[in-house]
């Protein structure tokens, strides 16, 4: 499937790249592609009873589509608030938003909930050829 038919089937919208906000330390919004996730859900690393914390979860990508995929809880960490409203917005209607949540916070000084037993990180590299 490609990016917008995920989308459509998780009742969200995640696809495309929003530079809101961005500067020299703060990376513009672009989600991960379905494709990492799949592999990811499929690992076997996570599962229904682990909690995910999603570090600069964006518009929540990440945490429908792993919630859906592994049945696992999955909680979302997002500083800028416009993008934060989108997931909240993308959280209302999405077919697995009954097991995400979000937070408005800066990961340099959030406190990690107990519950949380699995991270993901997205990172961005960047180097010329």
């Amino acid at each position: 499937m490609n990016e917008e038919a995920w989308d459509r089937l998780l009742k969200i919208r995640t696809f495309g790249r929003d530079d809101t906000g961005s500067n020299q330390y703060k990376y513009p919004y672009e989600p991960t592609p379905y494709s990492v996730l799949e592999r990811l859900g499929n690992s076997g690393e996570i599962g229904k009873k682990n909690t995910l914390l999603d570090y600069g979860c964006g518009k929540g990508r990440v945490d429908f589509f792993l919630s859906y995929q592994t049945g696992c809880r999955s909680m979302g960490m997002e500083y800028n608030e416009r993008i934060y409203q989108m997931a909240l917005k993308n959280k209302e209607k999405s077919v697995s938003g009954r097991k995400v949540r979000f937070e408005l916070a800066d990961a340099s000084v959030y406190q990690v909930p107990a519950e949380i037993d699995r991270c993901f990180f997205s990172i961005l590299f960047a180097w010329k050829s």
